[in-house]
């Protein structure tokens, strides 16, 4: 009764920290109520819709309209990604708008339309009377960048034509009317100076994607030629600004996938648009505390999952099928060289394999989808993923069998591990089911509640659970088998290799580094040669979707090991935390990836 009781409490503190978390990033978001919070789904003029976060100050209004910056995300990326620099910047008079685009979390899947709806929010910014459109911006974080020169540019009504790069004749470009400033970040370059608007370029001295030796990209003719130097200063204006024609290049400390939450870039932005749109920039930055309650949030909403699983498997329903009550169980092998080869090696090989997986598991189940490509396996990042899962268990369960045949363990006990408990063997898989989902639903709830109460998401994973629309409910029940194959296969392998009966925090952190070893050892390897010798492995598109993968892979890794070693040894069956942690893998995955959509 102890322990039920200890965990029932520990759900109710975990389910208050969540409110104060939320509480916490609300009132910093808000500018303790001076700037007003929208989570919006707008009805576009084609009749598609798409999903927007809107950080309003309450001095924008029709009698005194402000400058408005709209800022776009890209590959996988949700609205939350953009929140830091929009909040910053509403605090500094300026109306943000992130746009989350077309085929990714809440919008609309959109087939053939270019910039994924940077256009057609354009449009929509264009009818708002509270906004100076005169002075307009955008900020396009690496595909993102693509995204925001559609919206940008508008064919010369003159017809004038000229020759790109190719040496083909195309139409003349002319910046849309109103636009004062625009600024990429980890992609894209400096405007030249036919165009009048102001430019910036934000890159992280981590950032995975540039090319060449980052020690000298202020050197680098590729970035110097569009300035007329040689060598050029970071955080340093060229041109004027006044005039349009102000040019500068940003640095920080960070890198692609973090790089929107960093100091650095959310201080660049504030100094490049209140400088553009000529605003006082006087003023603090506080998105931190922000962080530190979405991240508070985030804990304990995960803390409060694990509390709910483990009480439902407490209740009769699901103790009478879920739980084994005599069952021979294979403890770690006394060997540690066994333990730690177990461990280390398809660590070893899950970093190593991980760039040409993910993106050749891409390439392979992207073609698993209709005429119309809209149905079918077309996640891309979720591709990558679950054919790099795939092939690390397959890794791993030949590494098994030979450590298991060399220390000669007890085959009968593999063999009685491997089989279902009780005498109801469908009934234990339902069941399995139905503890995830419903599990699944109670902090899919809670995190509704939350995000209605206070406009705030906890950046579950990459954002939330987000609904489940139409078509992502049939992603999902696509992709879950897809990943309940390698679930299976690790749960199987890590329960009858890493559990030790006396030493339950201990078999609970090997649980967890068996599944969080191999994506962290792919980070230290990508990361450690920019490190090291300020080159990056990762420079392609499939490099990008594999550094993207493993970094959301780290950190769900977490409450996966923990998971999978909890409920192992409260149940003695490793199909039950196989069954939820598949689950949750694909309910995170197909409620927010970017959907590939053909032309």
């Amino acid at each position: 009764m102890k322990k039920k009781f200890s965990t029932k409490a520990l759900l109710l503190v975990s389910l208050a920290v969540f409110l104060v978390g939320l509480l916490i990033a609300f009132v910093v978001a808000t500018n303790s109520g001076d700037t007003q919070l929208r989570r919006l789904s707008v009805m576009t003029d084609r009749g598609v819709a798409i999903s927007l976060e809107v950080y309003k100050p309450k001095t924008a209004t029709r009698d005194n309209p402000a400058p408005a910056v709209m800022l776009i995300p890209g590959g996988n990326a949700s609205v939350e990604y953009m929140s830091d620099a929009g909040m910053e910047l509403a605090r500094r008079g300026i109306v943000a708008i992130g746009i989350e685009p077309y085929t990714i979390g809440r919008s609309d899947v959109e087939k053939d339309n270019d910039g994924l709806g940077s256009i057609d929010v354009t449009d929509y910014v264009s009818h708002l009377d509270f906004i100076d459109h005169e002075n307009i911006g955008y900020i396009g974080w690496s595909m993102g960048a693509s995204r925001v020169n559609a919206a940008l540019y508008l064919p010369d009504p003159s017809g004038e034509t000229t020759t790109d790069a190719r040496g083909n004749v195309v139409p003349k470009q002319v910046i849309r009317d109103g636009v004062k400033g625009v600024m990429y970040v980890g992609a894209g370059g400096l405007l030249t100076d036919e165009y009048k608007i102001n430019s910036a370029l934000f890159e992280g001295q981590w950032d995975n994607l540039y090319r060449g030796d980052r020690r000298e990209m202020n050197k680098n003719p590729q970035y110097t030629s569009v300035l007329g130097v040689d060598e050029f200063e970071f955080w340093k204006w060229y041109g004027d600004p006044a005039e349009g024609t102000g040019r500068i290049y940003y640095e920080g400390w960070t890198g692609h996938t973090i790089g929107l939450s960093s100091y650095s870039f959310v201080k660049a932005a504030c100094d490049f648009f209140t400088t553009t749109f000529k605003l006082n920039n006087d003023l603090p930055i506080l998105y931190l505390w922000k962080e530190f309650g979405t991240a508070l949030a985030f804990v304990s909403i995960i803390v409060a999952m694990i509390c709910v699983v483990l009480l439902l498997v407490d209740t009769e329903f699901f103790k009478k099928d879920l739980v084994a009550k005599e069952r021979v169980m294979v403890e770690a092998n006394p060997k540690h060289w066994a333990l730690w080869l177990g461990l280390i090696l398809p660590a070893v090989f899950g970093a190593a394999t991980a760039a040409w997986a993910v993106p050749t598991g891409q390439g392979i189940l992207n073609t698993w989808v209709t005429a119309d490509q809209i149905h079918g396996t077309n996640i891309q990042n979720v591709n990558g993923l679950v054919f790099w899962l795939c092939c690390l268990q397959l890794f791993g369960l030949v590494l098994w069998a030979v450590i298991n045949l060399i220390t000669k363990t007890d085959k009968r006990a593999l063999k009685e591990q491997i089989t279902l408990p009780g005498t109801r063997k469908c009934a234990m898989f339902f069941k399995a089911i139905l503890l995830s989902f419903v599990s699944l639903m109670a902090i899919y709830f809670v995190v509704t509640f939350g995000e209605q109460l206070f406009s705030i998401s906890p950046r579950f994973w990459k954002v939330q659970i987000n609904s489940l629309t139409p078509l992502r409910m049939e992603k999902f029940l696509l992709y879950f088998p897809l990943y309940l194959v390698p679930f299976l296969i690790a749960n199987y392998l890590h329960s009858t290799s890493y559990y030790l009966k006396d030493k339950p925090v201990l078999s609970t952190v090997l649980f967890w580094l068996a599944n969080g070893l191999p994506p962290m050892f792919f980070l230290i390897y990508a990361y450690g040669q920019i490190a090291l010798f300020h080159t990056t492995p990762i420079t392609s598109l499939g490099m990008s979707r594999a550094n993207g993968s493993l970094v959301d892979a780290a950190i769900m890794m977490i409450p996966v090991g923990v998971l999978a070693g909890t409920l192992f040894r409260k149940t003695k069956n490793f199909y039950v935390p196989a069954v939820f942690n598949a689950m949750f893998f694909t309910w995170m995955a197909v409620a927010t990836d970017l959907m590939f959509i053909g032309r």
